[in-house]
């Protein structure tokens, strides 16, 4: 049988690694190395980034140190559109989704491009977190376009040679993320065809959810991929039962309670992000999961790690 490596990047934020495209580049590639560090030449790998990865580019790639500097995501965005309200008109969105707008076609191509590159050096399959922004295309006449009003929560899928694959938009969202004008879109492929099978890509709450992971499982798929950034406690109460600790339940209810009993669906990989952006708090430890089992977990969480699993393909 073949094997493949699946393996999750924690990743802590900081400024320091979103305020230049440079900084952003060498943050991205200096994980992807520590995440094939060691793996044998040839064998397939999957690497995954936590939701919400490059969100802190479109407040801190390159803007006034008053927006940086702003006690809320919220502050920071307004700021932000005040300075240069007449490129925000622009957008021809009348609301505060108009800084996704703003600031889509100075940060998409610089995370396409930066995951493009790492998917290649590291010969990986490459899911590249996720971007609050309208969908962003190319094409010749036009180059980086913007095409619709909608903003979504987006993740991108890229192949060992660097090609995107996939733009895949969360379906479910949070309070937090209905509160910034997002959208669900239910439009994307979820389920992907690779060379190594078919694997789907759930964005955080979506893979809390039955009928997601019933289609991705009734599609075929053998592994999901769960990008995550949870704006909780790791150790603290649970927000729908103070009684219990956020982390239990997150390992309780998450993908290897959803992988038991599926027909196709073998693997889970659940990358976390940590760290401060704003008056938001991330934690959370990441993992590689099997139906019933913990194959590989974050010791801590908080702060970088890489979580590894080599497993066999079905």
């Amino acid at each position: 049988m073949k094997s493949v490596h699946l393996i999750a990047v924690q990743s802590e934020l900081h400024l320091e690694h979103y305020r230049e495209r440079g900084a952003f580049e060498t943050r991205v590639l200096e994980l992807c190395s520590r995440a094939v560090e060691g793996l044998p030449e040839g064998e397939p790998r999957i690497i995954a980034f936590p939701e919400a990865f490059a969100l802190p580019l479109v407040f801190w790639l390159e803007t006034p140190e008053q927006v940086v500097r702003s006690g809320s995501a919220l502050e920071a965005g307004l700021r932000l559109l005040r300075l240069r309200w007449r490129e925000a008109l622009g957008t021809a969105t009348p609301s505060p989704s108009a800084l996704f707008h703003l600031r889509a076609l100075e940060v998409w191509p610089l995370w396409e491009r930066t995951f493009a590159q790492a998917a290649r050096r590291s010969g990986a399959y490459m899911v590249a977190g996720s971007l609050f922004s309208p969908l962003v295309d190319w094409e010749p006449a036009r180059g980086y376009h913007r095409k619709g009003r909608g903003v979504y929560n987006l993740s991108l899928v890229f192949s060992p040679q660097g090609t995107l694959l996939a733009r895949v938009p969360k379906i479910n969202l949070t309070k937090d993320e209905r509160q910034s004008f997002l959208q669900g879109g239910d439009w994307g492929a979820q389920v992907l065809q690779t060379r190594l099978g078919r694997i789907a890509n759930l964005i955080c709450l979506d893979a809390f959810h039955e009928h997601l992971i019933e289609r991705c499982d009734a599609a075929g798929a053998w592994l999901v991929v769960q990008p995550s950034a949870n704006a909780a406690r790791w150790e603290g109460p649970w927000s729908a039962d103070p009684a219990q600790l956020e982390g239990q339940v997150w390992l309780r209810e998450g993908l290897a309670r959803k992988l038991e009993g599926r027909e196709n669906l073998r693997y889970g990989i659940n990358p976390m992000l940590n760290g401060n952006l704003y008056n938001l708090r991330f934690e959370g430890r990441s993992g590689i999961y099997a139906a019933g089992q913990v194959l590989a977990l974050a010791d801590l969480p908080t702060g970088d790690a890489i979580v590894r699993s080599r497993v066999e393909l079905p």
